[in-house]
């Protein structure tokens, strides 16, 4: 006698003995898939919250650049500008492509040329002041020092000078050959052109004259 299926089979005798249905595994046996598993993750919060930090440190960099750089035009120095003297406002150092200064007054009066060497290179350098106050100070300080060493040099200009012309006389006098004219002799000599001395310094520019020249 042929064996009977038992309802529900399919397939030959005895594949019916098999769990599920058609030989699928039972709900919640291994290989089975639930409806979790076809949830796509939620990953949107973790996108925004690392969105959210790393918005976080950018303004916390540019804050930080912004104040550093809001800083540096509290701040002064003594530099050159061309062949003089110039207050600039910032810091001498720049960042990347950026300037950190800019000429906050030019000084043209107080030529570089002028200066003794030690204190031109220290200008070339820049000297920094901090504050504006201490700037302004040592910009008054370099204008007596320049004006003091561009009179003295006009002085031994005009002693120069004043010296040419006494040899120029001494050469184009009378020569000890030469007879003297009949008549009476003129004892007096005649009156000497005294060369203008060369401007006079003033009680400051007097005490820091002798720094002139020096290296």
């Amino acid at each position: 006698a042929v064996p009977q299926q038992p309802a529900g089979g399919f397939g030959p005798p005895g594949s019916g003995d098999e769990p599920g249905y058609g030989g699928m595994p039972p709900e919640g046996g291994y290989g089975t898939y639930s409806d979790d598993d076809f949830v796509k993750p939620r990953g949107g919060r973790k996108w925004a919250k690392r969105s959210f930090y790393v918005v976080l440190a950018l303004a916390v960099v540019g804050g930080g650049l912004y104040g550093g750089y809001r800083w540096t035009q509290t701040q002064y120095y003594v530099g050159s500008n061309k062949q003089h003297v110039a207050l600039y406002r910032g810091i001498s150092q720049d960042l990347a492509w950026v300037s950190l200064s800019k000429v906050h007054k030019d000084h043209p009066e107080i030529e570089l040329k002028y200066l003794p060497d030690y204190q031109r290179k220290q200008v070339e350098g820049t000297i920094t002041e901090g504050n504006l106050s201490e700037a302004g100070k040592k910009i008054d300080a370099l204008a007596v020092q320049a004006s003091a060493c561009k009179k003295d040099e006009q002085r031994r200009a005009a002693e120069r000078a004043a010296d040419v012309a006494d040899s120029e006389e001494q050469v184009g006098g009378t020569k000890p050959t030469d007879k003297p004219s009949p008549g009476p002799t003129d004892t007096t000599k005649p009156d000497k052109a005294t060369p203008h001395p060369g401007p006079s310094l003033s009680e400051e520019e007097q005490k820091v004259a002798s720094n002139c020249g020096k290296q």
